[in-house]
């Protein structure tokens, strides 16, 4: 009930978590979409209300603009320019139309204004809120835009500015344009709109995200769970082999004590003498210390010796003195495991005329691993293709562990993305891992 009540709160705690990051770089995402999409939509607007800027410097009467510069006051020539501006005011729906003066300070002056209806007009000198770096480049001669301008009075606007030259190029003025904010923030709220899907796939990816990353998490899980419980199952399953193995032989050896004990005690000392050095002969370990450097491979070689020795079956080894350290421990005990044991219950129960052994080989080959085992069989080439099948088994007595062996042979050759090839050749099967 713990590790139940345990998984159920680590769950909760995945998805709350999931979902504030993924409300977090949502929401970042948005702000600076937003920032983006409206600093585009400034730039666009600029551009838009300078090229307007652009059209009414060129229509100006800027012998008209010099008589008015002469005077500075409400005379004809003033009105004639006001009216002028107030209608491409009109016909450009902006804030304000307006001609700026430029002299040897950094702030223009207003000198000629179109107003919105019910807005005071601005006299004649006022003072301009456009800054100082406009200005300076509007005195250079090139157009200008700001960013939004915050103004007590007239709110919030963006402004464009376009210079305008007499005939020897010199600058006489600076045609304006206020734009409200509010536009700008109308255009910006659209741009959003029309892009609130790709936001929506946005947040459907993340979500996809998060559970491709659960799914993933849980298939590793389970892959990790199956490993340990296929490793379980092997180690129970050589642990009782080797107690098997010890069993037989204190059985055999008990036999041999009662034959010398027998021998001893009618006084045939050189049938004993004998009978102890041919004993001595067979019950001689295997030797593989010289040729095995891995030293999980060479505890299971002597282990499978053990085990066909009991069985009346000789195992024979060719192997390099190289420590195979490219494949994991308990992988490399997961293929020799599964495929001796095979090789050892196929050979114990063979009745044909080849001898009753089996071939191991290790080498490398090509700069790769190539582990080889033979041994006698009685398949058929039909049963050959049915061999490496999920609980496939040759066997009569069949239970739960049975038929999976060579199925996880496949597995971990796959693993390491190697080749299984296995044929019948001369009466043996032979079966060649490459990795």
């Amino acid at each position: 009930m713990r590790i139940q009540l345990s998984t159920k709160k680590r769950m909760i705690y995945f998805i709350i978590i999931s979902i504030v990051v993924m409300s977090v770089l949502t929401g970042i995402k948005l702000y600076f979409s937003y920032h983006s999409t409206s600093k585009m939509a400034e730039i666009t607007l600029a551009k838009q209300y300078t090229e307007i800027a652009e059209d009414i410097a060129a229509d100006l009467d800027k012998e008209r603009f010099g008589k008015f510069m002469q005077t500075k006051t409400y005379d004809e020539h003033y009105i004639q320019l006001k009216q002028f501006l107030e209608e491409y005011q009109k016909r450009i729906n902006s804030l304000y139309v307006y001609i700026l003066m430029l002299d040897d300070t950094d702030v223009s002056k207003v000198m000629v204004s179109a107003m919105p209806v019910g807005v005071k007009d601005f006299p004649i000198g006022y003072p301009c809120t456009v800054p100082a770096e406009q200005v300076q480049l509007a005195k250079r001669g090139f157009d200008y835009h700001t960013k939004v301008i915050h103004d007590k009075m007239t709110g919030s606007y963006l402004s464009v500015g376009v210079p305008f030259f007499d005939d020897n190029g010199k600058v006489l003025g600076v045609i304006g344009i206020d734009i409200s904010a509010s536009e700008l923030g109308n255009i910006s709220r659209q741009v959003i709109q029309n892009n609130m899907y790709v936001f929506g796939l946005d947040i459907l990816f993340a979500i996809l995200l998060l559970a491709g990353v659960y799914l993933l998490n849980k298939w590793y899980k389970g892959r990790l769970k199956q490993d340990m419980q296929e490793s379980e199952e092997m180690y129970i399953s050589e642990l009782g082999k080797v107690v098997d193995t010890i069993k037989s032989s204190r059985h055999d050896l008990m036999n041999h004590f009662q034959v010398l004990n027998g021998l001893m005690d009618i006084r045939k000392y050189e049938k004993a003498h004998d009978y102890l050095k041919q004993l001595t002969e067979e019950s001689k370990t295997l030797h593989l210390s010289l040729s095995v450097k891995n030293p999980m491979l060479l505890v299971l070689f002597k282990s499978k010796w053990e085990l066909a020795h009991s069985n009346n079956i000789q195992m024979s080894f060719d192997t390099e003195f190289d420590g195979f350290d490219r494949i994991a421990p308990m992988d490399m005990v997961k293929l020799f495991s599964n495929l001796l044991d095979n090789a050892i219950d196929a050979t114990a129960v063979y009745e044909g005329v080849l001898p009753r052994d089996i071939q191991v080989s290790c080498h490398m080959h090509n700069n790769k691993y190539l582990f080889v085992i033979a041994n006698p069989t009685e398949l058929s080439e039909i049963e050959l293709g049915s061999l490496f099948q999920s609980g496939y088994t040759t066997k009569q007595q069949v239970n739960g562990t049975h038929g999976n062996g060579l199925s996880i042979v496949r597995r971990t050759v796959d693993k390491y993305e190697g080749e299984l090839n296995c044929r019948l050749e001369e009466g043996k099967l032979r079966m060649e891992i490459l990795i």
